[in-house]
């Protein structure tokens, strides 16, 4: 480790003790095209050939070990290829916003953890034919990728295609019991797109009774996930309609649908249309997001691709799989789910370059999450599950999509842009970046901020272009790159949170990352008693977070602990604020996270007691009665707190701080309230009595 690297980790820790995480970013632009303007393509200026374009290419429900490069089944050569070729950089520590679809589809195009943009989860709403999403998403407009791009120069074009699961596309969503929320109201200038999810083959083939005897429906035997209404043709047997949808402002709704059916293949649909869009844009500059259905449910490999798998042609025999002739038709499906999107991801890269966007253009591979189907009671998979159930792979890492643990949100990542990027080979990063990192990226490659109304809102991503601009290292990064300095970006800290959107619910599931060190309270796939408390790993040495450090490192558990609580003050904040959520929130603006504060006597004890009540304003840390005074005292509107030492019934050395209370004998050892002294006097006209600390 370099002296100086050595010192900036010792700050970092520094900082991860004192609560000192930047939590916002204060930017501020004035945009060259109000916001949401779809504009006019035939009216764009003239493109500047020095501008760089932009890509996301999203996969879906794929481990972090599904690839080749983590030994996966499915052999994918091209995305191999890609990230050894110079201009490459293959992440390692790349991590999704959320650990389902839609939030972290949110965070790739605002930046922000999703829960403040109202994203708290999924919607089942397969097709408007279906029915008409009513899913509150960034309701305030939060600023956008498309929204950077068109801020930048008026020359940039924005599209989306393939998955979208974030609202409606009808403009009038709203006389269907819906709401409008599509990429057009969120930034972009066009869509290619279905609301939700989609087959990976013959997409579209229930749409219509003419398509309806092409369906692939593998090993799943009919078409599912979804409502299994009548579509939109009455002589179509009743069934699925999943279709893909553009902006019409001239047609009903203001979007039209495909009207021809889509290949076996989706993902060909996927990248013909991409080639299509380039080959329009005559040399312009663009941002663009490809959101393949692959390998959501339900994944259906062509007959010709699972034949191919099962020969050993794209497939290799691994652990998960065991022997390729004894394959399951779930697992057949599923690889070839995967060679089939890693030939399109061929495709795309090949059309960059012969359209002449290849060399300047920042691609980004990433995922919207684990892989499906989680393992209970620990996390860890049994060989039967990879064959019969789920067959994605995590590989050692523990859990899967939903989990707060690494294999819920760590996943297959490359990012290329050659123009930039050092070195005659590609290189592996080990240092953490989020998809919330795309739009940071964008707007400081472009030199654009957010709209000064947005400036001192909650966001959590951050600019990789010190990453993408740093020399090539004199010796390959590893997996702890924190405990021996050999990072570039600075540490920076980052939040998960499961099942609610109330940190102080214990059905919530919630966890907090910062350098070598992660904090987990609860994971989906976790039934056991042992991992259903707090607890903390180091990521450096236990990738799988199999052994809990908390009791080693107290000083470290602590800190990230409050470091997660000031991070989730700052996204309740965000819900009630900024955007503004009607569906998820607390009803009145929430008090800011308790700072660390001294330790004080000025309470009056009662041992053997606790509180009861429902206003729970938060839950610190502290190591004594003392401590938990302190923090009642300095926290707005805390009228008590119980002090929980031993840990029965809460996390050991748990202060609890409330807005008021009633006090209740204690059946737990050493529980103890703390009262801080107070003056009273008279209220207001209306009666009330206002407490008012001394000091």
């Amino acid at each position: 480790m370099t002296a100086a690297a050595a010192a900036a980790n010792t700050m970092a820790t520094m900082m991860l003790l004192g609560l000192a995480i930047a939590l916002t970013t204060t930017t501020q632009i004035v945009l060259a095209v109000p916001i949401g303007a779809s504009g006019d393509m035939s009216a764009v200026a003239s493109p500047r050939s020095d501008l760089p374009s932009f890509l996301m290419i999203l996969g879906d429900d794929i481990g972090w070990a599904d690839f080749e490069w983590n030994n996966g089944t499915a052999k994918t050569p091209r995305m191999g290829e890609w990230a050894r070729r110079a201009g490459s950089i293959l992440l390692q520590d790349s991590h999704s916003g959320g650990t389902v679809c839609s939030p972290t589809r949110a965070s790739v195009l605002t930046g922000r953890t999703p829960l403040r943009d109202c994203i708290n989860g999924v919607y089942g709403c397969s097709d408007m034919t279906e029915c008409v999403p009513h899913f509150e998403f960034a309701p305030q407009r939060t600023f956008t990728i498309g929204d950077a791009a068109r801020a930048a120069d008026p020359s940039y074009v924005s599209q989306h295609w393939a998955k979208w699961h974030l609202g409606s596309f009808y403009n009038d969503s709203e006389n269907y019991g819906g709401l409008t929320s599509s990429p057009i109201t969120h930034g972009f200038d066009r869509f290619n797109s279905t609301v939700e999810v989609a087959p990976t083959g013959t997409t579209n083939c229930q749409c219509n009774a003419a398509w309806q005897e092409n369906c692939l429906y593998g090993h799943y035997g009919k078409m599912t996930h979804c409502g299994g209404h009548q579509g939109p043709d009455p002589n179509a047997k009743p069934g699925c309609c999943f279709n893909y949808w553009w902006n019409d402002d001239n047609a009903p709704h203001g979007v039209m649908n495909l009207s021809n059916p889509t290949p076996p293949d989706d993902t060909e649909y996927v990248s013909d249309s991409f080639n299509r869009f380039l080959e329009g844009l005559n040399g312009r500059p663009f941002v663009a997001q490809l959101a393949y259905h692959n390998c959501h449910i339900p994944f259906v490999g062509t007959p010709a691709a699972r034949e191919a798998c099962r020969s050993g042609q794209t497939c290799v025999e691994t652990p998960e799989s065991g022997p390729l002739n004894n394959l399951t038709d779930i697992q057949l499906d599923f690889y070839a789910c995967l060679n089939e999107l890693d030939a399109s991801v061929g495709r795309v890269l090949d059309s960059l370059d012969a359209h002449g966007y290849g060399h300047n253009t920042l691609t980004w591979l990433a995922t919207d999450n684990g892989p499906e189907e989680n393992c209970q009671p620990e996390g860890v998979c049994t060989v039967d599950h990879y064959r019969n159930v789920g067959p994605g792979s995590a590989g050692p890492l523990r859990g899967r999509k939903r989990d707060i643990w690494e294999g819920g949100h760590r996943i297959p990542s490359i990012v290329s842009w050659p123009a930039v990027v050092q070195g005659n080979q590609g290189r592996v990063s080990w240092e953490m970046v989020t998809t919330h990192d795309f739009l940071a990226t964008i707007m400081d490659v472009l030199g654009v901020e957010r709209p000064a109304h947005q400036r001192n809102w909650g966001f959590d991503g951050r600019s990789i272009l010190p990453l993408l601009k740093a020399p090539v290292p004199a010796k390959p990064q590893t997996q702890s790159v924190y405990a021996d300095g050999t990072n570039v970006m600075p540490i920076h800290g980052m939040g998960w949170m499961f099942n609610g959107w109330d940190a102080t619910n214990a059905a919530t599931q919630r966890g907090f990352r910062y350098g070598r060190w992660k904090f987990v309270h609860g994971s989906k796939s976790c039934a056991a008693s042992d991992c259903k408390m707090p607890l903390l790993f180091d990521l450096a040495t236990d990738l799988g977070e199999r052994v809990d450090v908390s009791a080693k490192y107290p000083d470290i558990f602590r800190a990230i602990q409050q470091n997660y609580t000031a991070w989730y003050g700052s996204v309740l904040d965000s819900i009630v604020n900024e955007s503004q959520c009607t569906k998820i929130g607390p009803p009145s603006p929430p008090a800011p996270p308790a700072p660390p504060s001294p330790p004080s006597s000025a309470c009056t004890w009662e041992s053997g007691h606790g509180l009861s009540g429902s206003d729970q304003l938060a839950r610190v840390t502290a190591d004594t009665k003392e401590a938990c005074c302190g923090a009642c005292r300095a926290y707005r509107g805390c009228r008590a707190a119980a002090f929980h030492p031993n840990g029965r019934n809460e996390m050991k050395n748990a202060c609890v701080l409330r807005a008021t209370y009633s006090i209740k004998t204690s059946k737990e050892d050493g529980e103890t309230v703390c009262i801080p002294t107070t003056t009273k006097r008279g209220g207001g006209g209306g009666g009330e009595e206002e407490w008012v600390m001394e000091g």
